[in-house]
């Protein structure tokens, strides 16, 4: 695949932003639905010649929730020519949520807060 395709999906990708998104909790727990309200994509690392991916960060709205910004990570694939969102489970919570999971991690486990330090480090520069 070559660069200006690679630009082409990952614009296709960001259009969503300002679209409806939904999803259905397993069970009789009931749907969401929200408006993607910003989103960060990065191309995934994976072997030549395989199928494609593209990792989201998103920010979604959830009007009529306590807390109304919801954090989503999720990931598109490419097999052949068409795009599909491949994220068939996905983790969304409230901002709140993802900062207390965030901290627990990164006080519990080294690696994790390694990580975070280095992204900060990077964001310095």
């Amino acid at each position: 695949m070559i660069s200006g395709d690679k630009a082409r999906i990952c614009n296709k990708i960001l259009s969503c932003v300002g679209k409806k998104v939904s999803f259905k909790y397993p069970g009789s727990e009931g749907v969401k639905h929200g408006i993607l309200r910003d989103r960060s994509v990065v191309e995934s690392a994976n072997p030549p010649g395989k199928v494609p991916y593209w990792d989201v960060v998103d920010l979604i709205e959830f009007e009529k929730e306590k807390e109304s910004k919801w954090l989503r990570i999720g990931y598109y694939r490419m097999p052949g020519e068409k795009l599909n969102w491949g994220s068939q489970t996905t983790i969304t919570e409230p901002i709140s949520i993802w900062k207390r999971l965030l901290v627990k991690a990164a006080r519990e486990k080294s690696w994790f807060r390694d990580l975070l330090e280095d992204v900060m480090r990077e964001m310095k520069d």
